[in-house]
């Protein structure tokens, strides 16, 4: 009875294993008429693809400032054109957008500038947070606000705008890389 189970087991896998065994050797061999057109098709998608997620990067480069000297910066001291809440709304829905395109696109130089400069974009968000403070407090915040700094604390913070502006020209620097890519492709 062990050994009928155990057949009857084996006899779906065996089966599934010999099905995969055909449906790669068709894959393998297509016919080259076939191919060629894939490509370009595949080419085309392609370059759509990213352009639609540098179209929403430079959605993003619009909202932040970069600046070009560290002079510049001290006298201005803004980090974006946009209020905190509106920027991370914006790097949600750009996020939504360009995830999906990087998971189509395949491994390549331009896919990686385009993560780059998402990743940029992030990381300044994420210091960006740190040193936020909205003018509108809940008072269920209140308890929460009554953490003392230390010295070292006050420092590490006063050096976090930097760190968001760094990010903010990283990520144009990814950006600009990227469009310079994609123009040489189309030349």
């Amino acid at each position: 009875m062990k050994q009928l189970s155990l057949t009857l087991l084996l006899v779906p896998f065996l089966g599934l294993a010999a099905a995969y065994g055909q449906s790669v050797a068709r894959l393998e061999l297509p016919s080259t008429a076939a191919t060629s057109t894939k490509s370009i098709t595949e080419v085309s998608d392609e370059r759509m693809l990213t352009a639609r997620a540098i179209v929403a990067l430079k959605r993003l480069d619009r909202d932040v400032l970069v600046y070009r000297s560290l002079g510049d910066f001290e006298e201005n001291g803004k980090l974006a054109s946009v209020p905190f809440d509106t920027f991370r709304k914006n790097l949600q829905e750009v996020t939504e957008e360009v995830e999906p395109v990087l998971a189509r696109l395949p491994q390549s130089r331009l896919k990686i500038e385009i993560a780059n400069a998402l990743e940029s974009y992030r990381d300044g968000a994420f210091w960006w947070q740190r040193i936020d403070q909205p003018r509108v407090v809940p008072v269920s915040a209140l308890a929460s606000m009554n953490v003392t700094h230390t010295s070292a604390d006050a420092a590490f913070l006063s050096t976090v705008p930097y760190t968001v502006v760094i990010h903010w020209r990283q990520a144009g620097k990814y950006l600009k890389r990227a469009e310079e890519m994609i123009a040489e492709t189309k030349r």
